[in-house]
């Protein structure tokens, strides 16, 4: 196929209804190739780099739309690993993820096929998913766990919070205790830690939550640290998981090879797209390392990228879901996933199973000068 057209979308925040997320900033593209048909692709793009990630992905369409054919790996060998030249960074594959996840959508539909029966076809019909209880601004113990009960009264079989956003180790075990007592013994529990810059309050931290039984804590220490992460894991009886921050095959071989983890979660809009997530959970299952994707864009165009992904992995445990970021999607999208009882459908129409209101998206979009 011949790429005729590369159009970026960068959607403003917009807080939830009920005030308890003041929203994330959504950077979409939509590709369409010589016959009028379009994919699209969702980038992982933190405040304030939205812009910069833009640039680097309409420098990659032009060079995309230059090849005389176009496809996934394609664009992959004769644009992404050229203009990467050596240099690679997460912002740079954020704005290749956004492309390379519009070219899988726009095969999909081609061919008429979702996405994971090019992928070798799905192994489930059902994603479980975990859902994020990010706080912004930060919350009390209390008002987090009841947070989390609501998820779980809505089906939800497993949640994730932020404990060391607290400002003492105190209030620190009090949330977990209050979110564990909230949604029961039976739902699992994940723990964020968000890159604790001071690994002895991380394992001081990590050992006054284990009698909470958490399904996982989640970077502990900077991922960048193979080997402080790597300590970290020998000295606690818990799960370790990390890579959401990273891309790059190398840094997930060392993380393998160092054993500095039970789960690698890189994320769909970051790492560099659907093939190098279908890549790093197979290097993570020959090391019987358990696969969790991460999504900050649960915006349904990355969340439905991320369940054409988990439909064929055998090594997956979770997939995750930024909970109130669902409201904003469903302002300009309609998708082919139903969230329910803690677990997600995966999409059965041709692409990555979402429609885009065009209208109502350019109707959010970033007003600029």
């Amino acid at each position: 196929m011949k790429i005729t057209r590369v159009t970026p979308f960068l959607v403003e925040e917009v807080p939830t209804s009920d005030g308890w997320s003041e929203g994330i900033r959504v950077l979409l593209v939509k590709v369409e190739d010589e016959t009028g048909l379009a994919g699209w692709g969702e980038a992982f793009a933190l405040s304030p780099r939205q812009t910069a990630i833009r640039d680097i992905m309409m420098i990659l369409g032009e060079k995309l739309m230059a090849l005389p054919e176009a496809s996934p790996r394609r664009f992959l060998q004769d644009v992404a690993a050229v203009e990467d030249a050596g240099h690679p960074s997460i912002d740079f594959d954020s704005a290749v993820s956004a492309l390379e996840i519009a070219l899988w959508d726009l095969a999909g539909k081609r061919l008429g096929v979702p996405v994971h029966t090019l992928l070798g076809g799905a192994i489930r019909s059902e994603v479980p998913i975990y859902a994020n209880a990010w706080d912004s601004p930060t919350q009390p113990p209390e008002a987090i766990a009841a947070r989390c009960a609501k998820m779980r009264s809505e089906g939800y079989r497993a949640v994730k919070i932020y404990p060391l956003r607290q400002p003492t180790l105190e209030l620190t075990e009090k949330l977990v205790r209050l979110t564990r007592e909230a949604i029961g013994p039976d739902a699992d529990l994940m723990l964020d830690f968000a890159v604790e810059p001071d690994p002895r309050r991380a394992l001081q931290a990590a050992r006054l939550c284990a009698p909470y039984n958490p399904f996982w804590i989640e970077e502990p220490v900077s991922g960048e640290d193979p080997a402080s992460m790597a300590d970290f894991r020998k000295r606690v009886d818990m799960r370790v998981t990390t890579g959401e921050r990273q891309s790059g095959l190398t840094h997930y071989r060392d993380i393998l090879s160092l054993r500095a983890a039970d789960v690698l979660n890189p994320d769909i809009c970051g790492v560099g797209g659907i093939l190098r997530m279908v890549e790093i959970a197979t290097m993570a299952q020959a090391h019987s390392v358990l696969f969790s994707p991460h999504n900050w864009n649960s915006t349904n165009v990355g969340f439905a990228a991320m369940m054409q992904v988990s439909a064929v992995l055998p090594n997956l445990c979770y997939a995750e879901l930024y909970y109130d970021y669902l409201e904003l999607g469903a302002r300009y999208a309609t998708t082919d996933f139903v969230i329910a009882n803690g677990v997600a459908t995966v999409p059965t129409t041709p692409g990555i199973g979402v429609t885009i209101d065009e209208g109502a998206l350019r109707a959010l979009c970033v007003k600029e000068d």
